[in-house]
């Protein structure tokens, strides 16, 4: 996942595109944010969802405490 800055694009806008965009269990919305990181002379990306930007970077500060791998995913089971 490459991140590209389109903030004139972004400006214009009133909100994200529908698949950037769902709720939690309590009808509140959740938003899509890209994660970027440097690791062995190259950047990597992933993505996390959060209420707002400062629910993300609070989410990234977790993250830099307490962040571990679980393992690998295998498969999906639909609740």
């Amino acid at each position: 996942m490459n991140v590209l800055m389109f903030s004139r694009v972004r400006n214009s806008r009133d909100a994200p595109d529908a698949a950037f965009v769902t709720t939690d269990g309590d009808e509140r919305k959740l938003y899509r944010f890209a994660l970027q990181y440097d690791m062995d002379g190259k950047s990597w990306a992933t993505e996390i969802w959060a209420y707002s930007s400062k629910d993300a970077e609070e989410r990234v500060a977790a993250m830099r405490g307490s962040l571990t791998m679980c393992g690998q995913l295998y498969g999906e089971v639909e609740a």
